[in-house]
């Protein structure tokens, strides 16, 4: 390793990479933020055998869609249906950054509702939750 003073080649490198944080937070540009919650359980709360084929299945949709993604096992999850059960879950979060065009998109929007809804359906669902930024949205998975 080089030497953390201003003239060894770490030190350029932590030079160059500290400017180019402080013009891109100076800019103002911004990512939006996307979490997509895969659940462990259904509606009935009975485990899903195959919660990591749909984690995998959402990473590909938004790496397709944003470029990329991370996953998380989350230890536990607690929802409080509208008639007062209460669920609890071990759900995979699959987190993206995008640009706001990106997310605005509408054919990446569709393919991103097009998945929770596919997801919710199959994984025996009411509702898939998507975050946006720092809004939860519910998606539906019954028909109208």
């Amino acid at each position: 390793m080089g030497k953390n003073d201003s003239g060894s080649t770490e030190g350029s490198l932590f030079e160059t990479t500290r400017k180019e944080v402080l013009t891109a937070l100076e800019s103002g540009e911004r990512k939006d933020f996307i979490i997509m919650v895969v659940p462990s359980h259904d509606k009935e709360n009975k485990p899903l055998p195959d919660q990591n084929m749909w984690a995998e299945a959402a990473a590909e949709v938004l790496a397709d869609i944003y470029g990329g993604a991370t996953a998380f096992k989350a230890l536990s999850g607690i929802f409080k249906t509208d008639e007062g059960k209460i669920l609890r879950d071990e759900p995979i979060l699959l987190e993206s950054y995008a640009d706001r065009e990106d997310v605005l998109e509408e054919e990446n929007l569709g393919s991103l509702l097009r998945f929770a809804i596919r997801m919710g359906r199959e994984a025996r669902q009411d509702t898939v939750a998507v975050v946006i930024n720092d809004f939860m949205h519910f998606i539906s998975t019954k028909s109208l």
